[in-house]
């Protein structure tokens, strides 16, 4: 297998993860807009107060929905890579595939759903009740030291880190299933 069939799967199934992984966010924040309180800016959650119990039981189910999104879709697309190698798949073409996949969740994620939607379109589900026209919705920077804090980024060591996760599993399956 080339490494462009690689690449070329990797950004499909990372596609896949930032839809679902975005509609988990939004789904929740329909069903409950406090469910992601603890990552508003900090005078935002200081107005707002306490998180309701309905927005814990939904961050709660959030967590879930995504941690299973983090584990299925890597499966069934490892799954796809083996199908299509020849022969063994090994480390490198699963640890490509979980690189790409964070990246562009995480790309995703800042660009979309924090920069774009929060702080410049703030639509309805993401503005808490009693926080409309605070300044700090509009606080793009917060959104970037969160993603790359100092003095070490960890969200961004997460990327190569689920890459070695991914990898890891994928050449162990592979040498205990024959």
């Amino acid at each position: 297998m080339s490494w462009s069939e690689v690449m070329t799967v990797s950004l499909g199934y990372a596609l896949v993860l930032t839809a679902l992984f975005t509609s988990v966010i939004v789904g929740g924040l329909l069903v409950a807009r406090d469910a992601l309180l603890d990552d508003y800016p900090p005078a935002i959650r200081e107005r707002h107060g306490p998180q309701s119990a309905r927005g814990k039981r939904t961050a709660t189910v959030m967590g879930l929905l995504n941690a299973l999104l983090f584990v299925a879709v890597p499966v069934v697309g490892v799954v796809d890579l083996h199908g299509r190698a020849e022969g063994t798949l090994g480390f490198w073409p699963g640890f490509v595939f979980g690189g790409v996949g964070f990246l562009v969740l995480v790309l995703a994620d800042l660009l979309v759903l924090d920069w774009w939607l929060f702080c410049t379109v703030q639509p309805r589900f993401m503005v808490l009740p009693g926080t409309d026209g605070m300044p700090e919705y509009r606080d793009y920077a917060f959104h970037w030291r969160v993603l790359v804090p100092a003095p070490v980024p960890w969200p961004l060591l997460a990327v190569p880190g689920y890459g070695v996760a991914v990898g890891a599993v994928s050449a162990v399956a592979e040498a205990v299933v024959g």
